[in-house]
């Protein structure tokens, strides 16, 4: 089995410990884990109609500009602080 060393902000390392307590389980199992299912491939959805990359492509062309934002929107300082919220950095 390989290694890897990953640098992590201290307070992400912090929730990432805790939470893995809370599982029960060790740091590197819980990487392990969610690693391998990041990179199993999905299967779609019984439940889900499958589209084609056109459509989808489609549907977002529709979506171009149907979202007003204020002349003053900062969409870098909202998403920097929403990842902030998020993950308590």
């Amino acid at each position: 089995m390989s290694q890897l060393t990953i640098t992590l902000d201290d307070n992400l390392l912090q929730a990432a410990q805790e939470y893995a307590r809370q599982q029960g389980q060790e740091l590197d199992a819980l990487v392990s884990r969610l690693l391998a299912d990041a990179v199993r491939p999905t299967a779609p959805t019984p439940h889900a109609p499958t589209q084609t990359s056109e459509e989808r492509l489609a549907i977002v062309r529709r979506l171009v500009g149907s979202l007003k934002a204020p002349a003053d929107f900062n969409y870098k300082k909202e998403l920097e602080e929403g990842l902030a919220e998020k993950y308590g950095v």
